[in-house]
């Protein structure tokens, strides 16, 4: 396995040093370490998808939450960084799953809110939106190091208060969020409905920022918040955030609803 991931990185150098001018050496070194972490991501996601599909399938289910539409793993492609920036777990039924090779991200601005739309593709080179399938899980890869265990601090008083800020401010602006991510997502309206809602950690029960949530109409009525879940798998090589459309705010009531996945996620900066 790492014979073959060293023959796919050179490859990637190869190609990297044919596209570039040697006169631009002083940017040549960002370059190649940019090709060799962008195709080095999409290898181990390739390599690891079932094991980390399975992974991610057995936490939901110790967490007393039922796995009742098909799942896969797939990477990640960034529109903007044009290449892999990690991995998710799609969801939905299984003739549109089986079709997904990838999801591609588009990232956007809106105020103090940054947005990641996530649109499931039946393509690697072009962005062919798959309808009725959502995410279930982001997979960050680390080429280096791995990432580490933390463990879920106390939450004082200015804590509370940045979370609670965080809930109010995504219910506020709930409407516009899912406007401007249905644009650029290349929804098409008729089949699906969605709405924007705060999303908590079960590390800390506390508000991080916010989620859009598509499904059939009645389905999607019912979610009140989304809880996300992280894990190491692998010695730390992936960090997988599994995340669990609820129709409860209470952690101690998890339960999924059924049809139901994510479309975007939404991070808030707090002022201070």
């Amino acid at each position: 396995m790492r014979r073959t991931m060293w023959l796919a990185l050179m490859m990637a150098l190869v190609w990297t040093v044919s596209a570039v001018e040697l006169s631009r050496a002083q940017d040549l070194g960002k370059i190649l370490r940019g090709g060799v972490k962008l195709v080095g991501i999409g290898y181990l996601v390739k390599q690891n998808a079932r094991a980390l599909d399975r992974f991610i399938n057995d936490i939901t289910i110790r967490q007393n939450v039922p796995i009742n539409q098909a799942t896969k793993v797939v990477p990640i492609l960034s529109i903007g960084d044009k290449g892999y920036v990690g991995a998710a777990q799609v969801m939905g039924p299984k003739e549109a799953v089986n079709k997904v090779q990838a999801v591609f991200q588009i990232e956007e601005s809106l105020d103090r809110f940054r947005i990641k739309v996530l649109v499931p593709s039946d393509s690697f080179t072009g962005l062919r939106r798959v309808e009725k399938v959502g995410i279930s899980a982001l997979i960050d890869v680390a080429l280096e190091g791995g990432f580490k265990v933390t463990h879920p601090k106390g939450l004082g008083g200015k804590e509370v208060i940045a979370a609670a800020a965080v809930a109010v401010a995504v219910k506020n602006a709930g409407d516009q969020l899912n406007e401007v991510i249905n644009k650029l997502s290349l929804r098409k309206g008729a089949e699906e409905f969605t709405k924007v809602i705060p999303m908590a950690t079960l590390g800390e029960n506390a508000y991080i920022g916010g989620a859009q949530v598509s499904g059939a109409s009645a389905d999607v009525d019912k979610v009140a918040g989304v809880w996300q879940y992280e894990d190491l798998f692998s010695n730390g090589m992936f960090r997988v955030k599994i995340l669990i459309p609820t129709d409860d705010l209470n952690p101690l009531k998890l339960r999924r609803v059924d049809g139901v996945g994510l479309t975007a996620v939404i991070d808030m900066r707090v002022m201070s």
